[in-house]
């Protein structure tokens, strides 16, 4: 665990004993979490952006069939990968507070 002393500079110190504060990510479980933060946020934007790439090209077939399977198949698994992300996101929040780290063992 890594410690850093605070201290302010000047003449006229305001802080009689130095304060610790800790990094960030103190632990390998925080960055993780982090991590997985990013990543959750980026598959959700990737599935949004392909949700608006097949609305364009379900307008921009002008009623070919082909096209229009096309755009409705991605507007499809867009709106799945959407759903997927976000309940894979809920549960991971959920297990994260009902295993706090640290308490070891079941939450019961």
């Amino acid at each position: 665990m890594t410690k850093i002393a605070l201290k302010l500079p000047g003449p006229s110190n305001s802080i009689d004993s130095p304060q610790t504060i800790q990094g960030k990510f103190p632990d390998l479980g925080s960055l993780f979490s982090g991590i997985l933060n990013i990543i959750f946020y980026l598959a959700l934007f990737l599935a949004f952006y392909f949700l608006v790439w097949g609305a364009f090209s379900y307008v921009m077939a002008r009623g070919q069939k082909e096209g229009l399977a096309k755009a409705r198949a991605r507007i499809t698994w867009a709106i799945i990968g959407m759903i997927v992300t976000i309940l894979a996101f809920f549960i991971a929040k959920f297990v994260s507070e009902a295993f706090p780290p640290g308490t070891g063992g079941l939450p019961f």
